[in-house]
C-alpha cells in the first residue's frame, strides 16, 4: 500500500525536527521537498504559512529554526529515543488530571489541551477524570510541570491517585488496550524489516523518501505510547521497536545528509 505524502507544513517541522539545533535552510529544505515530490514554491508557502503560525522563525538570513513557542512540543516529541528511559518502578499509584466544568473555549486552546494529556497517556475514567500510571520519573510535579508545558489548560488539576479497591484498579487498568499496543508494536517493527529490505534495492532519493515516510509513522506511534508499567504491559516488544526505529533512522539520516550534501542532519 503507498503511503500517502504528508502536508509540506508537515514535512517541513518533521526536517527541522532531525536537523542540528533543530535549524535549517531554506535551500536544503525546498531541496528536500522536491525529492519528496513537493515544487519548491510549495515548500516555500509552508515556510511562510508556519511562521505565521509561531511554529518556526528566521534566524538568520535564509535559515529557519523552532520558533520558541513551539519548541517544547518540538522537544518531547523530538526525543522520542529516550521516552523509554521516563518510565520508573510502579507502585501502584495514579496520577489524576481534573478538567470536568471546563467550558470549551477557544479551539486551538482546547486542541492543545487534549493533545497534552495524549502525550502523556491519559485516558478517561469518568467524565473530566483522566487517569495514567504513576510510573514516570519526577511523579506528579514533574508530571504537573510538563503538561503546563505541552498546553494542559491552567484550570486543569493534576493530583496523585491512590486507595482504589481491586475492582476500581482492574477498570482503570482495562482503558488500555495492552493486547493492541503490543499487536501495532509487532506490526510497526515489520514495517521496518520490510523497508529495510526494500532500502537495499533503491537509488538514493528514492532511499530517502521511504525513509522519511516510513519512519515517521513508526516514530508517530513510539510517540502516542502511554508508557504503561511492566505490570500493565508485559513483554519487551515496545523496546524492540525503539531500538530497530533507532537504528533505522541513523541509516535514513545518513542517506539524506548524502543527498543534500549537507552535514545539518543528525547523523
Amino acid at each position: 500500500m503507498t503511503t500517502p505524502l504528508p502536508a509540506a507544513t508537515d514535512l517541513v517541522l518533521d526536517f527541522l525536527s532531525t536537523a542540528r539545533g533543530g535549524r535549517m535552510s531554506a535551500q536544503d529544505l525546498c531541496r528536500a521537498g522536491v525529492i519528496m515530490g513537493l515544487a519548491e514554491p510549495v515548500v516555500r508557502v509552508a515556510l511562510t504559512r508556519l511562521a505565521r503560525q509561531e511554529k518556526i522563525r528566521k534566524t538568520e538570513r535564509g535559515v529557519y529554526a523552532f520558533h520558541p513557542a513551539y519548541r517544547p512540543l518540538y522537544e518531547d516529541v523530538g526525543h522520542w529515543r529516550e521516552r523509554l528511559g521516563w518510565m520508573a518502578p510502579w507502585k501502584g499509584g495514579w496520577i489524576g488530571v481534573q478538567d470536568a466544568g471546563l467550558s470549551g473555549g477557544e479551539r486551538t486552546i482546547a486542541r492543545r489541551h487534549q493533545r497534552a494529556l495524549a502525550l502523556r497517556g491519559f485516558r478517561t475514567w469518568k467524565p473530566g477524570l483522566q487517569l495514567r500510571p504513576d510510573n514516570l520519573k519526577g511523579g506528579v510535579a514533574a508530571m504537573r510541570a510538563q503538561l503546563a508545558e505541552l498546553g494542559l489548560r491552567t484550570e486543569a488539576d493534576v493530583f496523585a491517585v491512590s486507595g482504589l479497591d481491586r475492582a476500581q484498579a482492574q477498570a482503570v487498568q482495562g482503558l488500555w488496550n495492552a493486547a493492541a499496543l503490543k499487536a501495532g508494536y509487532a506490526a510497526e517493527l515489520k514495517r521496518l524489516t520490510a523497508s529495510e529490505r526494500r532500502l537495499a534495492r533503491l537509488g538514493p532519493e528514492a532511499a530517502a523518501r521511504e525513509g522519511l515516510l516510513v519512519g515517521r509513522q513508526v516514530i508517530a506511534q513510539i510517540v502516542r505510547d502511554p508508557l504503561l508499567p511492566e505490570e500493565i504491559l508485559g513483554g519487551n516488544e515496545r523496546g524492540r521497536l525503539v531500538a530497530a526505529m533507532t537504528a533505522y533512522q541513523t541509516r535514513s539520516l545518513k542517506v539524506w545528509a548524502s543527498v543534500l550534501g549537507s552535514r545539518d542532519l543528525i547523523g
